[in-house]
């Protein structure tokens, strides 16, 4: 083992706290903007910008001549024609700010990531194969970017609503940005912090396989909730158990083919969407029950505990969301509480990952 002198060691300690610290602060931005995109979705703001300018769009209109000139181009936009028809600029400004604070909070993401990353590079701080995925971190963040304007395209053409195809990319891109964030954190976390693991037996196997099932389900019932969203079918039945009366509603198969109706059709987006929720919280429940074993440590265990609670409390949300009719404070907390699930689940399959003792 390398004996390193005594300030070394500690600058290296204190270098290596800063770079947890900085990607830390990283996932609470990323964390935020996505509540910010849900309030922007939910209050109908996110096609009140009809250009995409990185550099120009950082600055709001300064002037009474320049706010009339977005108001101008917003008009001629299908959201204003067919929803927002005699909307005055004072209305127009409600929306716009939403939108707004939604894209310079993601230029400021890649701002805070880009410099302190330079600055970790030019000291030579980071492993290389960490060096390696926070490069590709970055590109994919501005690739978020793009894929955000490449959504807001598509509503301001014929429908007054962006494409749920594309709302789903863009949510699930944030998502997989916010949880490979958190797994790095927890790759580099001090190791006196971790907790040794023993070789697995195989129960131990069974709960690592267990839970990696249960974050790629948490991941394809997110991609179900934008559906969802996009589709605004979160409107369309708003009673529990049943769905207006019944436990499998009629038209799942109105539109032609399996796939239509999975992604695209109202009533089956939110009937597997409801179905997926059923099958996660049975599925956490059962995962802790195993994890009551010997072979999970304290550690897996406070993590599977912690997992079917995020779980747990974001199947009481969804229900509060549609006996609500989405009204926004409850509909952003059950946004929220998926990104927690979603970091929950990250957590607890990170837990499972073998180390050397």
């Amino acid at each position: 083992m390398l004996n390193l002198p005594q300030d070394t060691a500690r600058n290296l300690a204190r270098e290596h706290n800063l770079v947890i610290m900085w990607l830390s602060m990283i996932a609470l931005m990323i964390f935020s903007i996505v509540i910010v995109g849900g309030v922007t979705r939910l209050t109908g703001s996110g096609l009140s910008i009809v250009e995409w300018q990185p550099v120009a769009g950082i600055l709001p209109p300064l002037s009474e001549t320049a706010w009339l000139e977005l108001f101008e181009k917003y008009k001629a936009t299908p959201q204003y024609l067919n929803e927002n028809s005699g909307m005055t600029l004072s209305g127009f400004k409600d929306i716009f700010f939403w939108e707004y604070w939604h894209r310079v909070l993601g230029r400021l993401i890649g701002l805070v990531f880009a410099v302190p990353l330079g600055w970790f590079l030019v000291r030579r701080t980071l492993e290389p194969a960490l060096t390696k995925k926070l490069i590709a971190l970055f590109f994919l963040g501005g690739a978020q970017g793009a894929l955000g304007w490449f959504m807001v395209k598509s509503g301001l053409v014929d429908l007054p609503r962006v494409s749920h195809y594309r709302l789903a990319a863009h949510l699930s891109l944030a998502l997989l940005l916010l949880s490979w964030t958190a797994w790095l954190i927890l790759d580099i976390w001090p190791k006196r912090l971790r907790e040794a693991i023993t070789p697995a037996s195989k129960q131990l196997k069974t709960l690592r396989r267990s839970a990696i099932a249960l974050l790629c389900l948490v991941a394809v019932q997110i991609v179900w909730g934008a559906f969802t969203a996009g589709l605004r079918a979160g409107y369309g039945f708003n009673t529990f158990p049943d769905m207006n009366g019944f436990l499998v509603p009629p038209g799942l198969d109105a539109l032609s083919g399996f796939w239509a109706n999975m992604t695209g059709n109202n009533v089956t987006v939110q009937f597997v969407h409801r179905l997926l929720g059923w099958i996660l919280l049975f599925g956490a429940a059962a995962l802790t029950f195993i994890a009551r074993g010997r072979a999970a440590s304290w550690t897996q265990r406070a993590a599977v505990y912690t997992f079917t609670t995020a779980v747990f409390a974001q199947f009481l949300l969804g229900i509060a969301t549609i006996l609500s009719v989405v009204k926004l404070p409850v509909a952003v907390s059950h946004q929220a509480g998926g990104v927690l699930v979603l970091i929950s689940a990250t957590v607890m399959v990170h837990s499972f990952r073998q180390r050397p003792v």
